[in-house]
């Protein structure tokens, strides 16, 4: 195998599957056409080709296998989803096209997603969210499709199954990660169920009884904060506090952010980098939400990572590698509103008002909940050989309802799903993020989103791109691994 010509045509690749991923999230077009992708470039996901970067990685020096290991996870992933780019399509144009009708308004999937999580009258709330569950549900069919295919190839080409592929892709110990968050679920409960009450009874007028499925997006919304959060403000808030930073968004050509309105655009902010560091997309549809701001800040941290890549990184630390540390860099921004000093400088909140830091702590913990009981039912679903078994929606509701002490629904098991084990991903950036953000106040104060100084520090982790993993990167700064010492001290405040 020639190397230098797979990586070629590699970049390629993907820089045409994420603009045309791009396009369709963002509601240009609505037809999320990979196909013709996929067979353009189908010589980079043969058997052959994953075979052979197997056994060049198997036999790699010290010093590229590092390079080789990402390739080969970013071949693998695509040599499964070649696999099921049909099944893709489809549900994306199912998603894309559905036209729901909610008491006499038309509303496209997506729209009807914002709705429900800002809609105050519970008997709407019903019928938007029983209208996307009936989408869902009927795509359900072409979902476990989709899914028995990945197991299928998973077991036939690498001879391992599902599971244990992304054990060796990703090198994360599932059956330890298992434990760890079945600890961290009980240890957390208390805390997490007193505050669910009170916040049930607040935004709800709700007992934790009678709470349904579809008022959870509202409950977690935090709508009693969106004064604080015009919209007109939203970005100005954000190029602010890059300002602080020493980063002028205004100056950073290759970072666009796509904010317009379209009825087909996702309502899921995203980043999507075209061409890492010079073409990179920030996708945002504000919901009027004071957590558009959570959300924004999130994925511009992304963007921001992207675009500050050196040119002179090679393709596999572009793109590729742990995705963990780009989840840190987003949890960073996303938490500022878990420091008091930026709430008081930029929201004006009075000192001692507590009431918002509560709330955002407290949906931290929800996410970091709902992430731990999505991971553990994966590891159960992926090593079932038909995922179309019956039992399977149940398992999956039972498991959300223990940890998040609410309603879930079981239709959405498929749907509320991550093939990749990427949850893993945002575990391990909620525990890397905690320790970045007490080193940055040990190291520039509790205000360092103002220090200049503090905004080099942060682009020349970003001018890394994925060279150094989570674990790589906490001992390049602390002479030490990974440490969930941080986030475990934030979580017993």
């Amino acid at each position: 195998m020639d190397l230098a010509s797979y990586r070629a045509s590699a970049r390629q690749f993907q820089t045409e599957l994420t603009l045309e991923k791009y396009q369709h999230h963002a509601g240009i077009k609505e037809e999320l056409a990979i196909e013709p992708i996929y067979r353009k470039y189908g010589e980079l996901f043969t058997d052959s080709a994953v075979k052979e970067l197997f056994e060049l990685h198997r036999h790699a020096q010290a010093d590229g296998e590092k390079p080789l290991r990402h390739l080969l996870h970013f071949t693998c992933e695509h040599s499964l989803n070649a696999e099921v780019f049909a099944e893709d399509q489809e549900l994306a144009r199912v998603q894309s096209t559905a036209d729901l009708d909610v008491g006499g308004q038309k509303l496209s999937f997506h729209e009807a997603a914002v709705h429900l999580s800002n809609e105050l009258d519970p008997a709407r709330r019903a019928r938007l969210f029983d209208a996307r569950m009936e989408v869902i549900a009927r795509s359900n069919p072409l979902r476990v499709q989709r899914m028995n295919k990945l197991h299928s190839k998973a077991r036939v080409l690498f001879s391992m199954p599902y599971t244990e592929l992304y054990q060796h892709l990703t090198r994360v110990n599932f059956p330890v990660l298992k434990t760890q968050l079945e600890n961290f679920l009980g240890a957390s409960e208390s805390y997490y169920s007193t505050h669910l009450e009170r916040y049930a009874r607040d935004t709800l007028g709700l007992e934790l009884g009678q709470v349904r499925a579809a008022d959870v997006p509202l409950l977690m919304r935090g709508h009693r904060y969106d004064h604080l959060f015009p919209q007109d403000r939203i970005l100005s808030l954000l190029k602010r506090t890059l300002m602080g930073l020493g980063v002028d968004l205004k100056k950073q050509t290759n970072i666009v952010i796509d904010s317009a309105e379209r009825a087909s655009k996702s309502s899921i902010p995203h980043c999507f980098p075209v061409q890492v560091p010079q073409e990179v997309y920030l996708v945002f549809r504000p919901q009027g939400s004071a957590f558009d701001f959570l959300t924004l800040f999130h994925e511009a941290a992304h963007a921001l990572h992207h675009g500050f890549t050196s040119e002179n990184e090679p393709f596999e630390f572009h793109v590729l590698g742990d995705p963990a540390v780009g989840e840190t860099y987003g949890f960073l921004f996303e938490y500022l509103t878990l420091n008091e000093d930026w709430l008081q400088d930029f929201l004006k909140l009075p000192q001692g008002d507590t009431d918002l830091l509560e709330f955002t702590q407290f949906r931290k913990l929800y996410l970091l909940r709902r992430y731990a009981a999505r991971f553990l039912f994966e590891l159960v679903l992926h090593s079932r050989d038909d995922v179309g078994d019956p039992s399977l929606p149940d398992e999956y509701a039972q498991q959300q309802q223990k940890a998040l002490l609410l309603p879930a629904e079981p239709a959405v098991f498929l749907h509320d799903l991550e093939e990749t084990f990427y949850g893993t991903r945002f575990l391990r950036g909620w525990i890397f993020e905690a320790e970045l953000r007490e080193i940055l106040i040990a190291r520039f104060g509790s205000r360092w989103y103002s220090r200049p100084a503090a905004g080099d520090f942060l682009r020349e982790l970003w001018s890394f791109g994925f060279r150094y993993d989570c674990d790589e990167l906490a001992a390049r700064i602390r002479r030490w691994g990974l440490n969930v010492d941080p986030i475990t001290r934030e979580l017993q405040k």
